[in-house]
């Protein structure tokens, strides 16, 4: 099957027909990944499972513990001194 490649604003792009995105179980919105090998662009589907979660040692809870309207923030009301400022 042969497509063109046209002006999409300040990129390009192909339409790739329903039947190609099936046959690659793919969708509108399926996250993918681009390369170019020689001078071939290969277009293959970015597997949701290797999606990188970090393992942090504090939770959303431990950061906003303790946080008031006063203490959130605090950094306004600092004076700032001669040495932040360069001089």
């Amino acid at each position: 099957m042969q497509a063109e490649i046209k002006r999409w604003g300040n990129s390009a792009a192909v339409r790739l027909p329903g039947k190609i995105l099936a046959a690659a179980s793919l969708e509108v919105n399926s996250p993918v990944s681009l390369k170019v090998k020689g001078k071939k662009i290969i277009i293959e589907p970015v597997s949701r499972q290797l999606e990188k979660r970090l393992d942090l040692p504090f939770s959303e809870t431990m950061l906003l513990a303790g946080l008031t309207p006063e203490t959130a923030h605090a950094d306004e009301l600092a004076t700032v001194t001669a040495v932040e400022l360069g001089d």
